[in-house]
């Protein structure tokens, strides 16, 4: 076999594994999506700050301000689903079952730890740990869940493991600061890298 027939047959043996490695990769990671999640961090974080207090600080309008946290999950998880779904139909990209299946495998596990961490710091009142649980079982669902999406997936779960150990580390009353780092800075840096380099 001459040499240029060797290089053709390499180049097609790479371009069929680029393409069976995309097809089981989640794609629709909607970039736009993290970055309006981050604003809405930052609104949040707001609320707590100006108006109601963390909700790990002791006052009458402590269940208003962890109230605050539970419309940013709402909102955020709306926006995303919404972006995954129009840039799936965007990119033409189809929401294989298998795929999907495979995704909440990778998410599920480390969410649900932190929804029943959370339950307990909210049965024992000990709600200076929210920041770095919440950061922290979001961080390890989303490196779980770069596993089978998007590199940058992966890495923002990193940075958002960092910044747990930063909450964990740090005294309560930096708490709103952590939230808006990880759940608002990160939210944008990564989005906006997606969105650039991942088709939106």
């Amino acid at each position: 076999m001459d040499p240029s027939s060797t290089e053709i047959a390499h180049e097609n043996l790479q371009y069929i594994r680029k393409t069976l490695d995309a097809a089981g990769r989640f794609t629709a990671v909607p970039g736009k999506g993290l970055m309006v999640a981050g604003i809405a961090t930052f609104a949040g974080v707001a609320v707590n700050r100006l108006v109601t207090g963390a909700p790990w600080d002791d006052g009458p309008q402590r269940q208003i301000a962890l109230d605050v946290w539970w419309v940013v999950l709402i909102v955020s998880i709306a926006i995303v689903s919404w972006g995954i779904f129009r840039k799936s139909r965007l990119t033409q990209t189809r929401l294989q079952p298998p795929l999907v299946r495979k995704l909440l495998w990778s998410l599920c596990p480390a969410l649900f730890v932190g929804g029943m961490l959370t339950h307990v710091a909210l049965r024992t009142q000990n709600l200076d740990w929210l920041p770095a649980i919440w950061l922290g079982c979001y961080g390890a669902a989303a490196t779980n869940g770069g596993l089978v999406s998007v590199a940058p997936v992966r890495y923002l779960g990193l940075a958002l493991l960092a910044t747990a150990a930063g909450a964990a580390l740090s005294p309560p009353n930096y708490g709103l600061v952590w939230l808006a780092v990880g759940f608002g800075w990160l939210h944008l840096v990564f989005g906006a890298y997606i969105a650039w380099r991942h088709n939106g």
